[in-house]
């Protein structure tokens, strides 16, 4: 249980902090957009492209607590009924995830939902008290409420513009940036879940960064994201072997149909709280 809520809550981590949409045509332009000098230019011109996005589909990469992290779903970002599904395999296991209408659901492997699902039913609801839901936190009710410009808020209010560059990315001109987010300053946006007064104060006083990479299409509009959160796994005093936490997020096919639901109610048991 307690894998499930590390996991689910690093997940929701990114989730939050990378929710970047676009429109379905972005990135076909064949000339690489305007390199910005600083980051409240870049946002200005970033984000409102990206709230014009209601839907995009995605894929992720890394590693997190130790853990290796292969996942893809697709969300609808903005409207009146935000979702999002994503199918993740963490250390051979493969889980899916969907929320909808602000509500979280996990389908988990048989003989795991045996254990800790209700009824011994396929997906989890989970309670907003339980381990799984505190660990998540603000973090699944931002990836629901779908904040499309969750990155480019960190990087107005703590992001730093180190080195920038025109290039190609998968066969199309991009500008890339490289950014570091003063954890500090970014404390207010980032998803930290349920953290102990404690810890957050251990990280607003680490002077930890958290590197990002964003590779903006000829739209200004997210293509990919790097984010490397080990400073900040350090910081709050992860052990040794879950500290490194590092991410790779493609986007595509924004602006395109999604189909994102709600398990069928008779598939849905509340997950059990007991750890």
């Amino acid at each position: 249980m307690h894998k499930i809520a590390l996991l689910a809550g690093a997940l929701a981590l990114v989730a939050g902090t990378t929710a970047c949409g676009s429109t379905a045509d972005s990135g076909q332009a064949g000339e690489a957009p305007t390199l910005f000098g600083n980051a409240q230019e870049l946002v200005l011109a970033s984000s409102g492209k990206t709230s014009q996005a209601q839907t995009a589909k995605f894929t992720i990469t890394g590693s997190v607590a130790g853990e290796t992290l292969d996942a893809n779903g697709e969300g609808r970002f903005t409207g009146p009924s935000p979702a999002m599904s994503m199918t993740m395999t963490v250390a051979g296991q493969s889980q899916e995830m969907r929320v909808v209408d602000r509500v979280l659901y996990l389908k988990l492997p048989p003989e795991q939902a045996a254990q800790v699902v209700e009824g011994g039913k396929p997906w989890a609801k989970v309670p907003e008290d339980s381990e799984v839901g505190k660990a998540i936190g603000a973090s699944m009710d931002q990836a629901a409420q779908g904040d499309p410009t969750q990155i480019l808020e960190q990087i107005q209010q703590a992001g730093t513009i180190t080195r920038s560059e025109q290039t190609t990315l998968d066969g199309q001109p991009v500008s890339h940036y490289w950014v570091n987010l003063d954890v500090a300053k970014a404390t207010g946006t980032l998803n930290t879940g349920e953290l102990p007064p404690e810890v957050l104060d251990k990280l607003k006083n680490s002077g930890a960064v958290i590197p990002v990479e964003i590779w903006l299409d000829s739209d200004q509009l997210p293509v990919q994201v790097t984010q490397d959160l080990t400073q900040v796994m350090q910081a709050a005093g992860a052990p040794a072997g879950s500290q490194n936490a590092t991410m790779t997020m493609k986007y595509r096919d924004w602006g395109a149909p999604v189909d994102v639901a709600a398990p069928p109610a008779d598939q849905v048991g509340e997950l059990k709280t007991a750890s």
